[in-house]
């Protein structure tokens, strides 16, 4: 079976939220309150309770951009690879046949040597239970033939979900747009870090301005 993708164009998001709440809701994770910091970022990072969030990143381009605001959907990047799976001691990660890395709570002791390991610093600590969580791919919902729901609920098309070779070639022709069209440092993320990841990202910027 053909890894499955999901593709996020940051050119079209807006920041709406609406994938965090839609991971809340299908996943029927407890709201988190944070302290407000006078920005517009509600979390600082994903915990244990919340798998996805949108960061928002200020940078200082040249003085003919000046102050540049990126946004960004951040989440468990499915790698090809994952190092979580790696390093766990009890096996409690798996690869679906699709693509997914699936984290499975009844073999997690709590030992959080996954949390140390991923590049993404993804997995996290969940004191009540004892285990580490994450995304989950919304597995549950993929295997039943649907997509995930932080993708069934974009109002813009940001989030694509689907083949990762279709994607990657969508993904190559959305940049190439882009370059031509106000974005000349468009770029593709995900094609090949990490053995490859299914999650991609097109980005108006080169990676590291987009953390």
């Amino acid at each position: 079976m053909a890894n499955l993708t999901n593709l996020y164009d940051v050119s079209k998001c807006t920041a709406c939220r609406g994938c965090m709440i839609a991971c809340k809701d299908w996943n029927q994770l407890p709201a988190v309150l944070k302290p407000f910091k006078g920005n517009y970022q509600i979390h600082e990072d994903t915990n244990a309770d919340t798998y996805t969030i949108v960061r928002f990143l200020e940078h200082e381009d040249d003085p003919v951009e000046g102050l540049q605001w990126n946004f960004l959907k951040y989440q468990c990047m499915h790698c090809e690879e994952p190092e979580c799976m790696r390093v766990c001691p009890r096996g409690a990660y798996s690869k679906t046949e699709w693509g997914a890395t699936i984290h499975h709570p009844d073999k997690c002791i709590g030992c959080q040597y996954c949390t140390y390991a991923c590049p993404f610093h993804i997995p996290k600590y969940q004191k009540r239970n004892d285990i580490v969580t994450k995304c989950t791919f919304c597995a549950d919902r993929v295997e039943e033939g649907l997509t995930p729901a932080c993708v069934r609920t974009c109002p813009t098309g940001a989030l694509t979900f689907g083949s990762r070779n279709e994607l990657l070639q969508q993904a190559e022709d959305r940049a190439k747009f882009l370059r031509a069209n106000g974005f000349p440092r468009a770029t593709i993320y995900g094609k090949y870090e990490l053995g490859g990841l299914n999650k991609l990202y097109v980005l108006t910027d080169t990676p590291d301005k987009f953390g």
